[in-house]
């Protein structure tokens, strides 16, 4: 009878568990952790002049630091992760397997265009900046703990540096409206930048690329934030393949509204030519009110196309990072690439839906394709934890690290279908089945004998499915705004590490990227997992489960307090 009784009540206690509106979190493990050191940057950043709108000082996030400017070019962390596919390129020797069913083919084991952000955080202080696409390899040695082999492996395993190469317009497609053209033909910090001026390489007072499509290894599609744009880029070389195209409103139905675009108050199109030919400086950013006298629809500086996943069929889910006022959640465009031959732009082809956050969760980071499905996504979606918070700006708010805090983390990793709509064209088939602030470790592959950890970063910008089981999901860092969590690095263990791009390998213990396992997981009501019980059948369960429920777990619920609510009606 005891039996019976506490199997009851941690059947009920289950049923009614607090998981969030789409939780489903799917049981999975650490292979590793990588990093990519700031120091290791490529020949061609090398003595290039960058940070001359950071003010030089004690570090302080977002307005000061103590090495600016810089006289090399800093990595700034990577906003986007994509895969590079096997081709007639690959050097002899070099391994062919790997997933396969991507747009363009096969994945090369390891290999990934990685898109830098757009310098130092805004149009305001990023004029210096060359923006890139870095290709890295990422590898980590891992045994499952073979013969204790997890000690082994060390925390971090060094990413490896490819190659780099700057995103440049040498056949002027980039030009607004008003005839502005792009920064280095106005202003640059030195003599340093005379060869990137030549090549008319672009800058974060351009673009903020933070979307990237991959189709090839020489054709892309790029989102942009600061106005909202998308064009073509060989990823390989770096070199504009089109001009820009602008993001067309939608009216309540989805529809374009005709002639009707978004806009930022860091678009170029709303500056004097006059100005920026005097001095640029004087037009970093517009007052809010010029952007909708211009007859734009404004949106978020920093609420672009954060999140591009390049389909099977050839097309592009663009998801936008923010919501726009009073819409119920992320805009998501249908994209189409076009032909990626020189001077042939990409289409915008239609509205797909809204996708919809979690509580509490503010932005898109990033968004990956599922190999060999065209329906759904893979999409990690964030809030503003630990946060980037002035003391002097924001004096009511502790550090990072002091709780309360302003916020905490809302990092999820979630499946969509792209095509289930309800009447409010919102995407409703959605299962988020990661946490990235409780990763399991149980191998321990970290070496701090705790077996969790979190991908502590408040920008987790980067994320692709390389197989049936595993993906990649890495860090944005902001450099040099990298001490979010308001600690002394020098104190902490690995606290060079955690301020270098930072990646982290996480598979799950069934392949749910399969896609036939993953249409039939989509399709359960629930995202019922093995073992799960229906709370409409918890009473004729009792009795089979009452053996096996009655454990330490079934006592702890009830030490909790949780099933007094049950036990009164028992």
């Amino acid at each position: 009878m005891r039996s019976n009784f506490f199997a009851a009540v941690a059947l009920a206690v289950a049923a009614v568990e607090v998981r969030g509106q789409h939780s489903d979190y799917q049981a999975h493990y650490l292979v590793g952790l990588l990093n990519l050191p700031n120091s290791n940057v490529p020949d061609i950043f090398r003595n290039h002049t960058s940070g001359t709108y950071i003010g030089r000082g004690e570090y302080n996030n977002w307005i000061a630091h103590p090495d600016a400017p810089f006289s090399d070019m800093p990595w700034v962390g990577f906003s986007d992760i994509e895969p590079i596919y096997v081709d007639d390129e690959m050097e002899e020797g070099e391994p062919t397997g790997g997933t396969g069913g991507m747009a363009g083919g096969t994945m090369a084991l390891g290999k990934f265009f990685c898109l830098s952000d757009n310098g130092y955080g805004s149009s305001t202080n990023s004029a210096d900046y060359a923006l890139n696409i870095a290709r890295i390899k990422i590898e980590r040695p891992f045994a499952f703990g073979h013969g204790g082999s997890s000690s082994m492996f060390g925390r971090y395993t060094e990413a490896e540096l490819l190659g780099a190469a700057f995103l440049h317009d040498p056949n002027k497609f980039i030009s607004w409206e008003n005839g502005a053209d792009i920064q280095v033909t106005y202003k640059v910090p030195d003599d340093t930048w005379a060869d990137l001026v030549k090549d008319r390489v672009l800058t974060g007072r351009d673009l903020d690329p933070e979307g990237l499509a991959v189709l090839s290894n020489d054709c892309a599609v790029l989102g942009d934030e600061l106005m909202t744009s998308i064009l073509n880029v060989n990823p390989t070389t770096g070199e504009v393949l089109s001009p820009f195209v602008r993001t067309p409103d939608i009216d309540s139905e989805g529809k374009f509204i005709p002639d009707k675009f978004l806009s930022t108050v860091s678009d170029k199109v709303h500056c004097e030519v006059a100005t920026l030919e005097e001095d640029a400086d004087e037009c970093l950013e517009v007052p809010s009110e010029v952007v909708s006298a211009n007859g734009y629809r404004e949106h978020h500086k920093s609420g672009g196309y954060e999140g591009f996943a390049a389909l099977p069929d050839g097309s592009i889910a663009a998801f936008l990072e923010k919501p726009l006022s009073g819409e119920p959640g992320i805009r998501v465009y249908n994209v189409d690439p076009g032909s990626c031959e020189l001077g042939e732009p990409p289409v915008f082809r239609s509205f797909r839906g809204f996708y919809q956050f979690e509580k509490n969760a503010v932005s898109i980071a990033d968004v990956s394709a599922v190999p060999g499905s065209s329906r759904y996504a893979l999409v990690s979606e964030r809030n503003n934890y630990p946060g980037l918070l002035s003391p002097a700006e924001f004096p009511q708010f502790g550090e990072g690290h002091q709780f309360p805090s302003p916020a905490l983390p809302a990092n999820k990793v979630c499946l969509v279908d792209l095509t289930e709509l309800d009447e409010n064209l919102v995407m409703a088939n959605k299962k988020c089945i990661l946490n990235l602030h409780i990763v399991d470790d149980p191998w321990d592959v970290d070496g701090d004998g705790i077996e969790r950890i979190a991908l502590t970063q408040v920008t987790t910008e980067q994320i692709i499915i390389i197989d049936d089981y595993c993906i990649v999901t890495g860090t944005d860092t902001n450099y040099p705004w990298t001490n979010q969590l308001g600690l002394n690095l020098t104190e902490l263990p690995y606290g060079q590490e955690v301020m270098d791009s930072r990646w982290m390998i996480v598979c799950f213990e069934e392949p749910i990227f399969d896609v036939e396992i993953l249409q039939d997981y989509m399709s359960m009501a629930g995202g019922a997992k093995a073992g799960y019980v229906e709370p409409a059948t918890v009473e004729a369960e009792t009795s089979a489960a009452a053996s096996s429920l009655y454990s330490s777990k079934s006592l702890y619920f009830i030490s909790l307090g949780l099933a007094s609510l049950t036990l009164c009606s028992l």
